[in-house]
C-alpha cells in the first residue's frame, strides 16, 4: 500500500520547497508501533526546520512534523500497546498519513483528551512546564512573556499565575489585551514607545524576576531591560529571526544572565520515569481544560500550502491544524 507524504528536498521557503509525494506504507520494527495519524498542527519548529535554521539538520528528501494525533493500527516485536490505542506522539515524520516512532515516544490517551488537545500535547505543554521548572519562580515573582497571545505563553501565563507568579503579557495586537488580562496578566504593547515605562508600572517598579522570550531580536534587549538585578532572560523561540543584542552594563553592574531553551535539550536531562510523570501532567491539565489552546482553522493534509499561507498570517489567533 501506498500513503500521502509531505517532503522536501532542500532548505528554503516551506510554500516554495514542500511537495506531496506517495511512499510505501512504513512498518514497525522491534520496539515500534506505527500510528495512522489524524491531526497534526503547524509549529514555528516545523517551518524552521525546512528553513534550515532548526537545532536539527535533514536528510533529504526529508519528512516533515515534530507531533500528532493517531491510532495504533501495527505493532513491532516486544510492544505492549495494543492496535486501536489512541496516542499522542512525537517524531519526525507526522505530516503524512502513517508514522513509525519507538513506543517511548508515544502516550496513550484517555477518553477525556481530543484529537484536537492530543496533537499539540507533546510539544507545547511540556515546553510551558518545563519552562516554569527552568524559571523556579518564588510566589510574588514578576515574569515577563513575549509573545503573550501564543499558545506557549498562555499555558505558562495560567500556569505560572497558580502557582503565585504575578506576569507581565506582551503583545503586538491590543485585541488579545482583555482575554490576557481576564487570565491575570498585566498586558503591554511590545512595540510601544513607552514600553520600558509600562512595565515598569505594571511591576511596581520592582522588575522582573525572568523573562521568557519567544521572539528574540530588539524586542529580546528591551525584556533585558526590565529585568531587576540578578534577573534572567530566558531565550526559547527565534520568532523574529535576529540575534538578541545584551547590553554589557546589563550583564555587569545589574548581573543579569541570558540563557537559551531548547525542549529535545530539556527533555534529554529527564530520566524516563520523569518524562513519564510530565507526560501525566500534561495529561491531567489537557482533561481539565487547564492547558487547552485555541484553533483557528483545519485543513486538510492536502491543502498543507494553504495552511501554511494561513499560519503565517500575523493576526492568527490559533493554531493551524491539518487532518486527514
Amino acid at each position: 500500500m501506498m500513503m500521502r507524504a509531505v517532503q522536501f528536498d532542500e532548505y528554503g521557503d516551506p510554500g516554495g520547497v514542500l511537495r506531496m509525494v506517495e511512499l510505501d506504507d512504513p512498518e514497525p520494527g522491534p520496539g515500534e508501533v506505527r500510528a495512522r495519524i489524524t491531526l497534526r498542527p503547524i509549529n514555528p519548529a516545523d517551518v524552521l526546520f525546512v528553513q534550515g535554521r532548526y537545532g536539527r539538520r535533514a536528510r533529504f528528501p526529508s519528512p516533515v512534523g515534530f507531533e500528532a494525533a493517531g491510532v495504533v493500527d501495527r505493532c513491532g516485536p516486544g510492544v505492549t500497546l495494543t492496535p486501536g490505542t489512541r496516542v499522542a506522539l512525537d517524531g519526525l515524520g507526522t505530516w503524512q498519513d502513517y508514522a513509525v516512532v519507538p513506543e517511548g515516544s508515544v502516550v496513550a490517551l484517555p477518553a477525556g483528551v481530543t484529537d484536537e488537545a492530543a496533537c499539540q500535547m507533546m510539544i507545547n505543554p511540556f515546553t510551558a512546564l518545563l519552562l516554569l521548572r527552568a524559571a523556579n519562580l518564588a510566589p510574588g515573582d514578576w515574569l515577563l512573556l513575549s509573545a503573550g497571545a501564543s499558545a506557549v505563553a498562555r499555558m505558562v501565563l495560567k500556569e505560572a499565575t497558580k502557582r503565585g507568579a504575578r506576569c507581565v503579557s506582551v503583545v503586538r495586537h491590543g485585541r488579545h489585551a482583555e482575554e490576557l488580562a481576564d487570565l491575570g496578566a498585566k498586558v503591554v504593547h511590545g512595540t510601544g514607545e513607552r514600553f520600558a515605562e509600562q512595565v515598569r508600572e505594571a511591576t511596581k517598579g520592582e522588575g522582573a524576576a525572568v523573562a521568557l522570550d519567544a521572539v528574540g531580536g530588539p524586542l529580546g534587549a528591551r525584556l533585558t531591560g526590565c529585568l531587576r538585578s540578578g534577573g534572567r532572560l530566558i531565550v526559547y523561540g527565534m520568532l523574529s529571526g535576529e540575534p538578541v543584542p545584551v547590553a554589557p552594563a546589563d550583564l555587569v553592574f545589574r548581573t543579569v544572565t541570558v540563557e537559551g531553551f531548547w525542549l529535545p535539550e530539556r527533555l534529554g536531562r529527564l530520566s524516563r520515569e520523569e518524562r513519564d510523570e510530565l507526560a501525566t501532567a500534561v495529561l491531567r491539565r489537557l482533561e481539565s481544560g487547564d492547558l487547552a489552546a485555541p484553533i483557528e482553522a483545519v485543513y486538510s493534509l492536502a491543502d498543507f500550502d494553504r495552511a501554511l499561507a494561513h499560519d503565517g498570517q500575523s493576526d492568527r489567533s490559533g493554531k493551524i491544524l491539518l487532518a486527514g
